[in-house]
């Protein structure tokens, strides 16, 4: 039998309630099931995975056709829009896309903060594929929603006269399944809609409230905002999954760029990233080595994240020369000082070394993060490797383990531990790659 480690991103944000089930082991490279660092054993059988497309942030921003957008928030000085994918493995997948203007011409002389946000995220649980756990989430998250219904017939029914206000739920026809419901809160006034399309748990939300003239905006305009907006959501996740093809900076390296360089398997990327006068782009894979095992077999697996941080800082005085420079000065520094830190954790950093042939120019550094209250535990090594290439930078990074691994106990087994030249020689790798296809 073949057991693979599973390696799963524990991001914050998506679809809220998806956190809250504490009850679920999740395994990951360096876990601790027995006091013993990185081995585990083979996980308990789980229902197969229902195929999951592929999500990112900006194809869920992409989603909402512009002239749509500028509608409900607007262009502008004080507008922002923020795009993140928050998990990529082959059993869960989360992405989120979310707009703000806090100061927007909604019309008449009136000025307002508007927002709209949009979170999907599928996942598949011990015992349950997606579609299962989608369709027992969304049931009580229904029933939740429910339960703080206060308001009905536009009066209050739970004897208070503050606190925040929950209207009644409303069914839509959206989707497998899907619901709204209106609230009044220190938010101002939002609609969220909420649909089960598939495997996928989708939830729309918009609002906002006004800094002159009335209060709030009308309810039916938030309401009918965010239905049209959850409807073209839930089409775009009816798609198939091999319709759907990432884009962008992390479309650069496939995972199997990353096993050719690393080992297998990778998993991702998750993609984060802003637009403001900065653009950042962030790409995340976890790469986790195959390990072959029996059932019940004590076994390590060599691994880590590898991530790829893409900066457009643009020329001048506090472009992408200065800040390279300034980076290059900071870990001279943070060299020459000791390192940094306090008691939770302390990092040191090795000399830097130029790299050639990358970019216009290149360094790496290697650093070491240590637990001041647990001298006798093995540090967290990482390989930074920074690039300058006209008016932008990249970083690429690797943090884990390169050598060793296997079964506990098997004839040349030896724990996993992190060899810089290993690191160096994947991460140039990989480097060369993404910026011959950056352009």
């Amino acid at each position: 039998m073949v057991g693979v480690v599973v390696v799963v991103g524990g991001l914050a944000g998506g679809w809220l309630l998806l956190n809250q089930d504490r009850g679920e082991p999740r395994g990951r490279v360096g876990a601790v099931d027995d006091d013993r660092r990185g081995r585990t054993r083979s996980p308990s059988p789980v229902a197969e995975a229902v195929k999951l497309r592929a999500v990112t942030g900006d194809q869920i921003c992409a989603v909402v056709p512009d002239a749509l957008r500028k509608s409900l928030v607007a262009d502008g000085r004080y507008a922002s829009e923020d795009a993140s994918t928050q998990a990529a493995t082959e059993r869960e997948k989360r992405a989120a896309c979310a707009w703000r203007n806090s100061k927007m011409d909604v019309g008449g002389g009136v000025i307002g903060y508007r927002h709209m946000s949009i979170t999907v995220a599928a996942r598949a649980a011990e015992g349950r594929d997606a579609l299962a756990y989608a369709k027992e989430r969304f049931g009580k998250d229904k029933e939740a929603a429910g339960r703080r219904v206060n308001v009905r017939d536009g009066k209050r029914v739970d004897g208070r006269t503050s606190g925040s206000a929950f209207g009644e739920i409303k069914e839509l026809t959206y989707g497998d399944a899907s619901y709204s419901q209106s609230s009044i809160g220190h938010g101002g006034l939002k609609a969220e809609v909420f649909v089960r399309q598939g495997p996928w748990l989708i939830e729309v939300e918009y609002g906002g409230d006004n800094r002159t003239g009335a209060k709030y905006p009308e309810g039916d305009e938030v309401r009918a905002a965010a239905n049209k907006v959850a409807e073209l959501v839930a089409a775009e996740m009816a798609k198939d999954a091999g319709r759907v093809k990432l884009t962008g900076p992390c479309a650069i390296l496939a995972a199997r760029d990353v096993e050719a360089a690393f080992f297998p398997a990778a998993e991702g990327p998750a993609v984060g990233g802003s637009d403001g006068r900065i653009k950042q782009t962030t790409c995340t894979w976890t790469v986790a080595e195959r390990v072959e095992h029996e059932p019940g077999q004590e076994y390590a697996a060599r691994g880590g994240r590898l991530g790829v941080h893409v900066t457009e800082w643009g020329g001048g005085d506090t472009g992408a020369a200065f800040q390279f420079d300034r980076d290059a000065r900071k870990y001279d520094r943070y060299r020459a000082e000791g390192g940094i830190g306090n008691d939770v954790t302390h990092t040191t950093y090795e000399p830097r070394q130029q790299v050639a042939g990358l970019g216009d120019r290149a360094f790496a550094v290697v650093s070491a993060t240590t637990d001041p209250k647990d001298p006798d535990k093995p540090p967290r090594m990482e390989l930074l490797l920074k690039v300058l290439a006209g008016d932008r930078t990249v970083e690429f990074t690797f943090r884990g383990t390169t050598t060793g691994g296997g079964v506990v106990g098997a004839d040349g087994y030896r724990e996993p531990v992190f060899d810089p030249s290993v690191a160096r020689k994947g991460l140039e790798k990989l480097a060369r790659s993404f910026m011959a296809g950056a352009g």
